[in-house]
């Protein structure tokens, strides 16, 4: 039966070859997923932070106020929750206000409120260019950067931070 041994190979080939695209697309899934949890968790890329570190040196300064909060629905390590956060950016220099919005990782157990104020940079010539610095737990050493924004610290227990500029 030489007919059977011919089949019996190319169903073998047929199922060997099956198995090795099997691998290889896992393979490719779970390095996607791994890098985009590392980036996700583990910070920015260096360009990114580059662009971060020259906004806060040269940039424009401004309150953020959350206006808005939603998750995407994806949650890494049932703790961070992938969302949407919109911003009013009040620019300190009494320029006019505009919104902004930023995907950013929320630890679910200090999700941000709405009315939240956060310091933030832009550029003025690209206010949609913007850092804001996320506040994920609140602590002393914070205090100064808030006074510089005029934004209120609950930790704070110096003099309070000055009331944003009238518009």
């Amino acid at each position: 039966m030489p007919g059977m041994n011919d089949m019996t190979a190319g169903l073998g080939g047929a199922i060997a070859m099956q198995i090795v695209i099997s691998l290889v697309v896992a393979g490719v899934i779970s390095v996607a997923v791994i890098w985009f949890v590392r980036r996700s968790l583990f910070g920015r890329s260096r360009g990114k932070q580059e662009q971060i570190n020259q906004l806060q040196t040269t940039g424009a300064k401004a309150r953020a106020m959350i206006t808005a909060v939603q998750p995407t629905g994806m949650i890494v390590n049932h703790i961070y929750l992938r969302s949407v956060v919109r911003f009013r950016l009040e620019p300190l220099d009494g320029s006019p206000p505009f919104d902004t919005e930023k995907t950013m990782m929320l630890a679910q157990t200090n999700m941000p409120q709405i009315g939240d104020l956060w310091p933030a940079w832009y550029e003025p010539t690209n206010p949609q260019q913007c850092a804001v610095a996320q506040v994920n737990a609140l602590t002393t050493d914070q205090i100064p950067m808030f006074r510089e924004f005029g934004i209120p610290h609950p930790l704070d227990r110096g003099e309070p931070a000055p009331p944003p500029p009238a518009t």
